[in-house]
């Protein structure tokens, strides 16, 4: 029988299914590091309380989902009878009354929800917006590295940084222009440590970690100006990082790459990356 528990914490969550979803970590990087980060501040993704479900079959969890209102639910990968388990959830969210904008998750459980909840919400046409692609890396490749030196980012940084982030949203996740918001998540990026910048006499390639679990961390927001690509900086900015992350607690480093872009594919296997599952982002459209 399956069940979906509901949590009032993410505490909750990483207790019940947290062994579950680290049995395949990198492909849950999404789910289980939002939990983390929720487990320390409830409201660090918006002023809305997030939705936190485990999902159990005969008492064992086999997947979870996250919503961090207003943006898409979260799926993890699901163990065992993925079209069950996800029938009981659409049934769950829609006798919750829950507001699911969309989808994001491994490539069939996506697939399967959004098929399951277009056939309960005919309104929701679905939308495939992305194809993504699941790397991991364990060690580095000897990869030759570019002019230039890894750095943290320093609020002297900051008003660049904040035009590069705004460009990578608006490339990497076609999000509309927005500096005020852009200047925002630089100055939060600098703060926490977060953001890294491959400096060759300057600023010319970053990278961001994000979401630390038990024994990974997750690298985004890899962003070069067109003018200074093709030179190397990106690889080497994220061979560089992910040399020394590994090189402290964590036992491996994931992303998520756009599988459209063959370019960042490459880049990523040469570093030492190995494909692990594909995802899809899907909206549904009224």
């Amino acid at each position: 029988m399956v069940e979906i528990i509901h949590h009032a914490d993410a505490s909750e969550l990483i207790a019940l299914a947290g062994a579950c979803l680290e049995a395949h970590e990198s492909e849950n990087n999404l789910p289980i590091g939002l939990a983390y980060a929720l487990s320390k501040d409830p409201l660090c993704y918006g002023s809305e309380p997030p939705l936190l479900l485990s999902v159990l079959e005969q008492g064992s969890a086999i997947g979870a989902a996250v919503v961090t209102p207003p943006r898409r639910i979260i799926l993890s990968k699901f163990v065992a009878n993925v079209e069950e388990a996800i029938a009981h959830l659409v049934r769950h969210l829609l006798a919750t009354d829950a507001s699911i904008p969309g989808v994001v998750g491994p490539a069939s459980e996506a697939q399967a929800f959004s098929a399951c909840w277009a056939e309960a919400v005919p309104s929701a046409a679905p939308k495939e917006t992305m194809r993504l692609r699941v790397f991991e890396a364990r060690t580095v490749a000897d990869v030759p590295f570019a002019a230039g030196a890894l750095r943290l980012a320093s609020m002297d940084d900051h008003l660049l940084m904040a035009h590069w982030v705004d460009a990578f949203s608006q490339e990497a996740l076609g999000e509309p222009a927005d500096l005020d918001k852009s200047k925002k998540s630089a100055e939060r990026f600098i703060a926490d440590k977060q953001l890294y910048i491959w400096d060759c006499n300057g600023p010319v390639s970053i990278a961001k970690t994000t979401r630390p679990m038990r024994n990974g961390i997750t690298i985004t927001a890899v962003y070069t100006p067109p003018e200074l690509r093709n030179k190397g900086y990106a690889t080497s900015c994220v061979a560089s990082l992910t040399k020394k992350l590994l090189s402290e607690r964590y036992s491996f480093c994931s992303l998520f790459a756009d599988q459209s872009n063959p370019t960042s594919n490459s880049i990523y296997m040469k570093i030492g990356y190995v494909p692990m599952g594909d995802a899809l982002e899907i909206d549904f459209t009224t």
